[in-house]
């Protein structure tokens, strides 16, 4: 049925040309497929079936139908299944859809696997949702997919991708390069152990340093040959000087602590000495497993913290060397999310002040960078517009290589403690945007130093208007002691708190903490009646899957695009379950859990639920001598 009046057509035939692909619109692409259609009338006669858009694109038949009204997306049955009943297939998008499919795929022999889809509204409110149907062992399986915002992932360019992830259950293009990486990083970290028997400090520090040495031109792999007179330690340094010196690397101070960090390599005998079962040198092995995809990855500017999870991997069983003082690496998701959140752009001056290995910078550089007018403002911005403080000596290490390797020549970051800088020096150098992630668990001993402190002495550091992201555990939030409560209101007196979004529990895999993202606008006080956004964003996508971690499931992109469709107002269909706006005082919890009223009908499963509850529980009182609980009038002894 056409929906020309309503619009509807007309938002799917934007959406579809914009693949560049042959389409039909009320009918089929080939004649096998109309003969296929012929008593497939949604009206249940022997009339002939006509899809409002038929699509081949490349191996992938798309069969669509739409509604205008988004309450006509799809109907069920009583057992779940997408119903067949005559009256859904003719008034719901995706009944309709997949009763073409299944037609199709019965009636021809060229297709046995058919994607259905059903779309309703129009351009700014609308539902699209994908069902694979298929023909397996002589059975129709229907495989309903999760929803897309737009038809975009059906093009030709990216279909297979979007396919092997949502059908096949495979692992996203992009993080399969990034698991290769961590896999190298294993393999190094493994290597580094066997064959040079270094600790996670100095693990790190080696690869920084061969890094370097590959950035540098006439620096050659082949030249490490074990010398004894020049060992491949003083090559690998040498290189690392040139190479500096070439980027014109400022302030020297700076390079100094990088070479004076570096130099160990120049005397550590393991490194330097061939190895028999090698037949060279550690440092040569190091050096040629790093040469090939590790360093390309820098040339890409990506968002992904190669040395950062490179560092992550060599402390993961180190004991001591990273966890006491609350070092949690933050996933290149994450940082890229609170890049967007706090809608970084190239004429902001971002800070990390707490920045580690600088994975808030890396991804806050990618985003500028992107929308900078010119070269030159790349420069400047890579220059002087990223700023950030270290206090570990072997971090700041790592974020300098990091940094110097994406083309930050001037190397714009500080080793020393936050708390030593003065807001007004910040304030003097213009800073706009913050992102961090404090070091966790350090106010178990010092209350001068839990996480809510970090934020306040940060918001300090903004100029007036400026916006700070923070990654914090939810404790935080809460304020749980009389100085914490006393933060959160010293906050509020300067600052305004804007949103505040639970993250998935899995965020920090492994390390046992449930994270938040509280953002700020700094220099202004909180006023009264200011509504803040409280979300629930621990469906995010990722979930985590055996012997791998943290994954996207397919759907990331589209709940990360619903998430800022809600935050920016372009979206108004969710309920209170994902977003509550409420006014708040500093003694409240700053939690969605705290502000969040489950405000839906009980349907009759839960409420029978709850009965079986109750009966359970008053059936285990009776059986541990407890019935007296249950009866009628003053029971208390």
């Amino acid at each position: 049925m056409k929906n020309e009046i309503t619009g509807t057509d007309q938002f799917v035939r934007r959406e579809i040309e914009k693949f560049g692909i042959p389409y039909s619109e009320q009918g089929a692409l080939n004649p096998e497929i109309n003969k296929a259609l012929k008593g497939a009338s949604k009206q249940g006669g022997k009339g002939i079936g006509k899809p409002e858009f038929v699509i081949q694109n490349g191996d992938y038949l798309i069969v669509i139908e739409d509604k205008k009204n988004n309450d006509k997306l799809v109907k069920y049955d009583e057992k779940g299944q997408i119903d067949k009943e005559i009256s859904s297939l003719k008034n719901y998008a995706v009944n309709g859809a997949v009763h073409y499919a299944n037609h199709i795929i019965e009636k021809t022999s060229s297709f046995d696997e058919i994607i259905a889809i059903g779309i309703t509204g129009d351009e700014e409110y609308h539902n699209i949702q994908p069902v694979v149907v298929s023909k397996e062992e002589g059975k129709i399986i229907e495989n309903i997919l999760p929803k897309l915002s737009s038809l975009d992932k059906l093009n030709p360019d990216s279909i297979n991708e979007w396919y092997s992830v949502n059908v096949l259950k495979e692992i996203p293009k992009d993080q399969k390069r990034i698991f290769e990486l961590q896999n190298i990083a294993k393999e190094i970290h493994e290597d580094l152990r066997n064959y040079a028997s270094l600790e996670g400090e100095n693990k790190a520090t080696v690869i920084s340093a061969i890094l370097l040495a590959l950035s540098e031109p006439t620096f050659k792999t082949s030249d490490l040959i074990g010398d004894s007179f020049k060992k491949d330690g003083d090559r690998i340094l040498e290189a690392v000087k040139t190479y500096i010196n070439r980027q014109g690397v400022m302030p020297q101070t700076k390079t100094a602590i990088l070479i004076n960090k570096f130099s160990f390599l120049t005397t550590n005998v393991r490194l330097n000495e061939i190895n028999k079962t090698l037949g060279m040198t550690p440092l040569r092995l190091f050096t040629d497993k790093l040469s090939g995809k590790v360093i390309d990855h820098f040339k890409e500017n990506t968002n992904y913290d190669i040395l950062g999870n490179f560092y992550g991997e060599f402390v993961k069983y180190g004991g001591s060397d990273g966890n006491p003082l609350g070092i949690v690496l933050t996933p290149h998701h994450i940082t890229s999310l609170m890049t967007d959140l706090i809608g970084v752009i190239p004429n902001d001056y971002v800070l990390d002040p707490a920045c580690g290995s600088g994975a808030f910078l890396i991804s806050a550089m990618n985003r500028m960078l992107k929308t900078a007018k010119d070269e030159a403002q790349k420069k400047h911005i890579k220059q002087h517009q990223l700023l950030g403080i270290e206090m570990q000596e072997k971090m700041f290490t790592v974020a300098t290589t990091n940094m110097i390797l994406r083309g930050d020549g001037k190397s714009n970051l500080q080793h020393a403690d936050m708390f030593t800088i003065t807001g007004e020096e910040m304030r003097q150098k213009k800073v706009n945007k913050i992102l961090f992630n404090p070091p966790y668990s350090q106010g178990k001993t010092d209350k001068t130093l839990t996480e809510i402190s970090f934020i306040n002495h940060a918001l300090d550091m903004l100029i007036i208007g400026g916006k700070l992201a923070v990654i914090i555990p939810q404790s935080t939030m809460v304020g749980k002691t009389k100085e914490e409560k006393e933060y959160k209101k010293k906050i509020l007196e300067k600052n305004t708190l804007e949103l505040v979004i639970t993250l998935n529990k899995d965020t920090f895999y492994g390390v046992g903490t449930n994270p938040v993202i509280a953002v700020f606008e700094g220099g202004k006080p909180h006023p009264v009646n200011k509504k803040v956004k409280f979300i629930n964003f621990e469906d995010d996508g990722f979930v985590i899957r055996k012997h791998i971690g943290l994954v996207d499931d397919g759907t990331a992109d589209e709940k990360r695009k619903f998430l800022f469709d809600v935050i920016n107002g372009d979206n108004e269909d969710y309920t209170t379950k994902f977003m509550v706006k409420s006014t708040i005082h500093a003694e409240d919890e700053w939690l969605h859990s705290f502000f969040y009223f489950n405000d839906e009908i009980p349907s009759e499963s839960d409420f029978e639920k709850t009965i079986a509850d109750y009966l359970t529980f008053q059936f285990d009182m009776y059986a541990h001598g407890r019935g007296y609980l249950f009866e009628e009038g003053d029971n208390e002894k």
